[in-house]
């Protein structure tokens, strides 16, 4: 053959080589700046003073080795300004975590912040938390350090069962914990059983959101870099697939990488976490003046004289 020319054509996924990509969720730009506002944020946070509460507790739920004990670590590692690891973390069969723990969170200054992560076992198809264990814990029934026994649930007649809970043992917000490479595979009697708390959540007036996890193993992008993770059409992906199982907008998903391979910290990954925590702060404030208000009108209802004149100034805070 005499070749005279040779043209050679390169097909794109429809984005010009030249035109930057858009995110799907836009946030200020990620620099010191931005690490250090949210932080601030984070450690300014207090419940409002109305009920009487010191800190709200955030229950995290999820299948076995998605990584909830991880996100506590990561959170503390960023206030810490070291890599912790105060939870017991990594692969297992069935969940390392075996109690009801409510974790604690420190400033550099020693002080407690105001909120608590609720750390407690996988869920598992046929074992793990089952519904009324679930409702235990969202009504503060369950006592902090209450070591789950698989073959004997609690019960009322239990030593330590807390028959009335104030609103401070109570949960405030619920997160569950998904990991974004696997979301397509979560068995279809997991979801169920996801779906069955949330008629519980849904009832007692309690936000949920979904943490998705492990967002560096879904996405390459996001392994190189972790400031990528709201231009990724992976995780984009998982994000809506997670809102369709959960029935949660999708600004209630919040993507995460913990520190698991990492000896120092990065201010992308720290970002990212302080990112989500913020927004479950939000989340539990909103329900706390929800429950304010509910109570306000119980209360003024209560007060109402009767037909001899009497008042019921009964108190609900607890």
């Amino acid at each position: 053959m005499h070749v005279t020319e040779l043209e050679v054509y390169n097909v794109s996924d429809g984005q010009r080589n030249n035109s930057p990509l858009k995110p799907w969720r836009k946030t200020p730009e990620w620099n010191e700046k931005f690490l250090e506002t949210l932080t601030e944020d984070i450690v300014s946070f207090e419940p409002s003073g109305e009920l009487g509460l010191s800190n709200v507790r955030i229950l995290m739920l999820g299948p076995v080795g998605t990584g909830k004990s991880s996100f506590y670590n990561t959170i503390n590692s960023v206030f810490k300004g070291r890599i912790s690891q105060r939870a017991r973390c990594g692969n297992a069969t069935h969940s390392i975590t075996t109690s009801y723990t409510p974790y604690v969170v420190k400033a550099r200054s020693g002080a407690s912040l105001n909120f608590r992560f609720c750390d407690t076992r996988g869920l598992e198809v046929t074992q793990g938390l089952d519904i009324l264990e679930c409702n235990y814990l969202l009504d503060g029934n369950i006592p902090d350090y209450y070591e789950f026994n698989p073959a004997t649930p609690i019960c009322p007649d239990n030593p330590g069962f807390v028959h009335h809970p104030r609103v401070s043992e109570k949960i405030h917000c619920v997160l569950f914990v998904i990991d974004a490479k696997t979301v397509g595979e979560i068995p279809a009697k997991l979801v169920e059983k996801m779906n069955s708390f949330q008629k519980i959540m849904n009832h007692k007036g309690i936000p949920q959101a979904v943490l998705l996890t492990k967002v560096d193993l879904d996405c390459q992008d996001v392994a190189s870099k972790t400031s990528n993770v709201f231009m990724s059409k992976k995780i984009e992906s998982a994000v809506d697939m997670v809102s369709g199982i959960l029935g949660l907008p999708r600004n209630n998903i919040l993507p995460v990488k913990n520190y698991e391979n990492e000896m120092q910290l990065d201010d992308n990954i720290s970002i990212l976490a302080l990112l989500a925590v913020r927004q479950l702060l939000y989340f539990a404030e909103d329900f706390i003046e929800n429950l304010q208000d509910k109570l306000s009108a119980r209360n003024v209802s209560c007060e109402k004289p009767d037909k001899r004149g009497n008042t019921d100034k009964r108190s609900d805070k607890e």
